[in-house]
C-alpha cells in the first residue's frame, strides 16, 4: 500500500505470502508504534536505470543491500519495514525491463532478495506502469517472496516474455 508522504511515497511490504502473479492486493498495515520500524529508501531513478539497462545488477545490488537487509531483518524480528520511493515520472515497464529482472536472478547477478525488493517497489508506486500481462506476471513472479524460485522456475518466467 501507498500512503502519500510530501514528495515522496511510502510502501510497506509484508514479508507473508498474500498474492499472486495476477492478483492486485490492498492491505492496510497498522503499525504498532511500540514495535521497531524500519524505512528504506529507493530512489525512482535507481530503479528506471537499472531497468532500462544504464545500471547493471551488480551496481543495483550495491546501492540496495544494505537497506534491503536492514528492513528485512526488521520485518523479521517482527517489526515493521517501510520502502519510501521517491516520486518521478510515469515510467512504463516493458519486456526489456521485465527480462533484465529475471535474467538477473536467473544468472545469479542479483539475489532474490535484493530482487523482490526491486519487484515490491514496481508493483507498489503509483509511477510504474506494466506494458502488458506478461510484463506484469514477470514482476509478479519476482515479487513472491513465499519461495525463492529455482533456476529452472525463474528460466520458464523468463521464457513466458518471449
Amino acid at each position: 500500500m501507498i500512503a502519500p508522504f510530501g514528495f515522496l511515497s511510502i510502501l510497506d511490504i509484508p514479508l507473508t505470502p498474500k498474492r499472486g502473479p495476477s492478483k492486485q492486493i490492498s492491505r492496510f498495515q497498522v503499525a504498532d508504534v511500540r514495535s521497531e520500524m524500519h524505512c528504506a529508501y529507493m530512489e525512482h531513478a535507481t530503479l528506471v536505470a537499472f531497468l532500462s539497462g544504464t545500471l547493471s545488477p551488480e551496481v543495483l545490488a550495491g546501492e540496495i543491500a544494505t537497506e534491503v537487509g536492514a528492513c528485512n531483518a526488521t520485518c523479521q524480528a517482527g517489526g515493521t519495514g517501510y520502502i519510501i520511493i521517491t516520486d518521478g515520472p510515469s515510467f512504463e515497464v516493458k519486456r526489456e525491463g521485465a527480462r533484465r529482472l529475471l535474467a538477473a536472478i536467473a544468472e545469479e547477478r542479483l539475489s532474490f532478495e535484493l530482487a523482490n525488493y526491486v519487484a515490491d517497489c514496481l508493483i507498489m508506486s503509483d509511477d510504474f506502469d506494466f506494458a502488458d500481462d506478461a510484463v506484469r506476471d514477470s514482476i509478479h513472479f519476482a515479487g513472491d517472496e513465499s519461495t525463492s524460485p529455482t533456476k529452472d522456475e525463474t528460466v520458464k518466467a523468463l521464457a513466458m516474455l518471449g
